[in-house]
C-alpha cells in the first residue's frame, strides 16, 4: 500500500512543528524567575529625581544639620523611603556634620501602608547591635531618621522601626520604640 505523499507532508510538517514547539516549551521560554524579574523592574520604575532634605548630628554631637540631597523619584512611597533611607545611611557629605548611624547598619526593606499613613522601616541588626553610645546619640539617630520623613514626605504620620523584622524595644536603651513615631513630633 502506498501513501500518498501530501499526507506524508503534512505528518513531517506536524511532526516538526510539534518538535519545535516542545523545544521551546521545554528549553527556551521564560521561566518564573524571568518573569518575578520582570515585575520588579517594572514595580521600581524610576520616575525622575528629586531633591530630598537629610539630617545628621553636627560637629559637637549636640543637634542635627541638614544636607540637600538628590535622590531617585519613584512611584511608590515605599521605594522613596527607601532611596532616601540608603543616603541619609551614607552618612555626610559636610565637614561639619558626622554620621549618626551604628557602622554597618542597613535597611532590609520599606513598606508604607496608605491607610494608616504608616511608613514601616526595616533595619538589619547592626542598628541595635552597633551601639554608638548613649541617649544623646540615640536621640540624635531617631531624630535625623524622623526629621527626613517628616519634611521629605509630610505625608507620613507614624513610622514603625523594625529589626531584622520584627519590632525592637529600644535602640540603645533610652527611648521606647514599641508604638510607631509621628515624624511631625522630631521637627
Amino acid at each position: 500500500m502506498r501513501v500518498p505523499r501530501p499526507l506524508v507532508l503534512s505528518v513531517l510538517i506536524l511532526l516538526l512543528v510539534g518538535g519545535a514547539g516542545f523545544l521551546w516549551w521545554t528549553f527556551l521560554r521564560p521561566g518564573p524567575a524571568a518573569l518575578e524579574e520582570t515585575e520588579i523592574v517594572e514595580e521600581y520604575e524610576e520616575q525622575g529625581t528629586r531633591s530630598v532634605t537629610l539630617f545628621f548630628g553636627d560637629l559637637r554631637g549636640q543637634t542635627l544639620v541638614s544636607e540637600r540631597r538628590t535622590i531617585t523619584a519613584y512611584l511608590h512611597r515605599d521605594e522613596e523611603g527607601e532611596a532616601m533611607v540608603a543616603e541619609l545611611l551614607r552618612g555626610p557629605m559636610s565637614r561639619s556634620a558626622v554620621r549618626t548611624w551604628p557602622e554597618g547598619t542597613r535597611l532590609r526593606g520599606a513598606f508604607y501602608d496608605d491607610q494608616q499613613r504608616l511608613l514601616y522601616l526595616d533595619f538589619n541588626s547592626a542598628l541595635v547591635s552597633g551601639n554608638i553610645g548613649g541617649s544623646t546619640m540615640e536621640t540624635l539617630t531617631l531624630g535625623a531618621l524622623l526629621r527626613s520623613i517628616a519634611v521629605d514626605f509630610p505625608e507620613v504620620e507614624a513610622v514603625q522601626l523594625l529589626v531584622d523584622g520584627l519590632e525592637v524595644e529600644t535602640l540603645y536603651g533610652h527611648i521606647d520604640c514599641t508604638k510607631p513615631f509621628n515624624p511631625q513630633d522630631w521637627l
